[in-house]
C-alpha cells in the first residue's frame, strides 16, 4: 500500500480529501501545531469518527530542541530572501520539517504532497533537498500562486515570498492545480510544464445534493414567502463582498420578497454590516458569521441563488458547492469560476466589481423562475459529471502510482 505525507494547513477541504484518500491508501496528515485551536478542529473530530480508515494525525511540538540542533541541515537550503524573515517563521518551518522527518524516516513514507506552496510547500522542499528520491507533490489552492495587486493579494507579491514559491515549484515532482488560470501562472514559473497536472477539485455529491431540507434556515430567518440569495465567504477583500452588498442595494430598489445572506466572519464584516446599514437595507441583508461546517448544505438548501463575487479566485469551493445542490450560481469572470459556470447554462458570469451586473443577474433569474430551476439542474448535472471528489480522488492515485513507477 502506497503511504502518503499529507503536509496541509487546518482547511476542511483538505481534511475531507485526505479522509477518502485513506480508504485505500496509508495516509499520515502532518497540521500546524496550533490545529486544535482551529474553527474547524471539531469537524475534523467528527470526520475521523465516521470513517472506517486510519489516518495518522500528526503536529510538531511548540518547543523542539532537537529541531534547533540540526537546524543547520535546514537552513542551507534556504534562499537567501527567505532568511530575511521573522526568526519565529523560520523556527516553525524547521520545527514542522523535522516533524515530517521523524514521520517519514519512522513509516517509510512514499510520497510528501503539500497543500500550498507557502507554507507546507515549503516544509516539502526542505525535506525533498534531504530526501532526493522520495517523491514530492504540491497543490496549489489560491494566494499561493495567483496575484491581484489592486487589493495586496497574493504572497508572491512579496519578493522574499515569491522566490520561495518559484524554488518549491521547481523542485516538485507534480505540480496538482484545480483550474485553468492557476494551471497557466505555474506554467509561467516552471521550466518543465510537463509535470503540471489539472485535476478540478471536487465535492461530496452526498453530503451536498438537491434532496436536502433547508426548510430549518427559511424559519430561522422567516423567509417562507421570500427568495433567498446567499453567499459564504471570508468577509476579506478578495471576495468582493463589497459588490454583493451594493448590488443587494440594487435589487431592493425594484422589488422586496427577496433577503440576502452574506455568511462567513472576517476582518472586513463590521465593515459590510454598516454599509448595508448607510444603504438602508439592513432589514433585507442578514450576516450570520461563521457557518458551522455541518449546517453548510442546508444554507444551500434554502437559497435560490448563490453568488460569488470574488475579484480573485483559484477555484471557488462555494460554487461547487452550489451546483451540487441544484442551485444556480452567479460569479465573476475571474480565476477558476469560468471552469464551473457556463455562462447561461448554470449560472452566469459576471465582470469583477461590477454590482449592477450581478444585479441585473440576479432579477433576471427572480423574473424567470423556471431559469432559475433549468440552471440549477444543469448545473447539478454538471457537479455529477465533472466535480465528483471521489472522481479527484481516483486521479490523484493515479498520479501517486505513475511517480512511484516513475
Amino acid at each position: 500500500m502506497i503511504k502518503v505525507l499529507i503536509i496541509a494547513p487546518m482547511a476542511p477541504f483538505v481534511v475531507e480529501e485526505v479522509v477518502r484518500l485513506s480508504s485505500v491508501l496509508e495516509v499520515h496528515l502532518e497540521l500546524p501545531p496550533d490545529f486544535r485551536y482551529s474553527r474547524y478542529y471539531d469537524y475534523l473530530k467528527d470526520l475521523l469518527k465516521k470513517t472506517s480508515s486510519s489516518i495518522y494525525v500528526s503536529h510538531a511540538p511548540y518547543i523542539d530542541l532537537r529541531a534547533l540542533l540540526h537546524a543547520t541541515s535546514f537552513l542551507r537550503f534556504y534562499p537567501i530572501h527567505a532568511l530575511m524573515r521573522d526568526p519565529l517563521l523560520i523556527y516553525s518551518e524547521i520545527r514542522r520539517t523535522n516533524n515530517c522527518l521523524n514521520i517519514i524516516r519512522f513509516h517509510d513514507v512514499d510520497i510528501i504532497h503539500s497543500h500550498f506552496a507557502y507554507q507546507e510547500g515549503f516544509i516539502g522542499y526542505l525535506i525533498k533537498n534531504l530526501l532526493e528520491r522520495k517523491k514530492f507533490v504540491v497543490t496549489l489552492h489560491g494566494n499561493d500562486i495567483l496575484i491581484e495587486p489592486s487589493i495586496g493579494y497574493g504572497i508572491r507579491l512579496d519578493k522574499r515570498y515569491d522566490i520561495v514559491v518559484r524554488k518549491v515549484l521547481e523542485k516538485a515532482d507534480a505540480i496538482i492545480v484545480a483550474s485553468k488560470a492557476v494551471y497557466e501562472e505555474a506554467k509561467k514559473l516552471v521550466n518543465d510544464y510537463k509535470k503540471l497536472y489539472l485535476v478540478p477539485n471536487g465535492v461530496d455529491l452526498q453530503k451536498f445534493n438537491p434532496s436536502i431540507d433547508g426548510s430549518m434556515i427559511r424559519k430561522l430567518y422567516d423567509t417562507e414567502d421570500k427568495y433567498i440569495v446567499f453567499t459564504l465567504r471570508h468577509h476579506e477583500p478578495q471576495y468582493g463582498i463589497v459588490y454583493l452588498i451594493l448590488a443587494a442595494s440594487i435589487v431592493l430598489r425594484h422589488r422586496k420578497d427577496v433577503i440576502f445572506i452574506i455568511g462567513g466572519d472576517g476582518s472586513l464584516r463590521n465593515y459590510h454590516i454598516n454599509l448595508a446599514k448607510r444603504l438602508g437595507i439592513e432589514n433585507y441583508v442578514f450576516f450570520p458569521g461563521r457557518i458551522p461546517r455541518t449546517d453548510v448544505p442546508m444554507y444551500y438548501a434554502a437559497s435560490d441563488i448563490v453568488v460569488v463575487p470574488s475579484l480573485q479566485e483559484a477555484w471557488g469551493l462555494v460554487a461547487t458547492e452550489a451546483m451540487a445542490c441544484g442551485k444556480p450560481v452567479i460569479a465573476s469572470r475571474v480565476g477558476g469560476l469560468p471552469d464551473q459556470i457556463i455562462d447561461g447554462f448554470n449560472g452566469f458570469l459576471v465582470p469583477p466589481r461590477d454590482p449592477k451586473a450581478i444585479a441585473d443577474r440576479i432579477l433576471y433569474l427572480l423574473e424567470n423562475p423556471s431559469e432559475m430551476k433549468r440552471m440549477g439542474l444543469n448545473g447539478r448535472g454538471l457537479a455529477e459529471k465533472e466535480f465528483d471528489i471521489e472522481k479527484r480522488v481516483d486521479r490523484l492515485v493515479r498520479l501517486y502510482k505513475t511517480l512511484l513507477r516513475g
